[in-house]
């Protein structure tokens, strides 16, 4: 049965269009093939982990449910969203530091966000130590894409700089568990939380569209990308 609460089910709603959002940027990153390999499949299993935790986390807010079932639902949602960050700060690293860097530390990423999951199923309150992780992921990332801005120029960094910083901003928003908003329904912290990543999303997004727009041309151009 869909959930009595009016809180909880925007936040379901919002919740399924992140997945939806998530899936149509995988669309965008992979419509032509560029010659970043490594940027292409990460991304591609960043945003597909991310449109799984996002319905399972419709599922969570939007159903009744036994508590033992929502506790049991929401334990991949925590690997998928380790993973998820795990995964952020390696994106970050291809653009800053080059493919072969990012490939020597992808392994040890995943063992850390392992490590998150498996200290989030013996925490009690794996939700705060979540925030954490995603502030520390969020912050090396933003400081890697600022980099990327300020001293290379690269296309899309600017974009994608200013998609994570939303993205920190989401993640305080999210820790106000007081926070109330109606604007025509009625959203909690989950929920603005939502809206807030939306616009995250979006700057991502189109940060990794310029930047493979700028691969394709120096493809057609006959230019080495590095």
């Amino acid at each position: 049965m869909l959930t009595d609460s009016p809180t909880e089910m925007t936040t379901a709603i919002t919740d399924v269009i992140l997945a939806t959002q998530s899936a149509a940027a995988i669309y965008v990153i992979r419509r032509k093939t560029v010659a970043r390999p490594m940027w292409t499949h990460v991304w591609t299993w960043l945003f597909a982990l991310l449109s799984i935790a996002s319905l399972i986390g419709a599922a969570a807010h939007g159903l009744e449910m036994a508590t033992s079932i929502e506790t049991a639902i929401w334990t991949p949602a925590y690997l998928a969203l380790g993973l998820t960050m795990a995964l952020f700060v390696v994106a970050a690293i291809t653009m800053s530091a080059g493919h072969e860097r990012s490939r020597r530390l992808l392994l040890p990423a995943v063992v850390i966000a392992f490590m998150f999951f498996t200290i989030t199923q013996i925490w009690s309150d794996s939700f705060l130590l979540f925030v954490i992780y995603e502030c520390m992921a969020m912050f090396l990332s933003l400081t890697l894409y600022t980099r990327c801005f300020w001293k290379r120029k690269a296309e899309g960094s600017g974009f994608l700089a200013a998609g994570v910083l939303v993205g920190i901003l989401a993640a305080v928003i999210d820790t106000r568990k007081t926070l109330y908003l109606t604007f025509i329904w009625e959203f909690n912290n989950h929920g603005v939380f939502h809206l807030v990543q939306m616009i995250s999303l979006l700057l991502l997004t189109i940060g990794l569209y310029r930047s493979h727009r700028k691969e394709l041309s120096s493809e057609e151009q006959g230019g080495v990308v590095e």
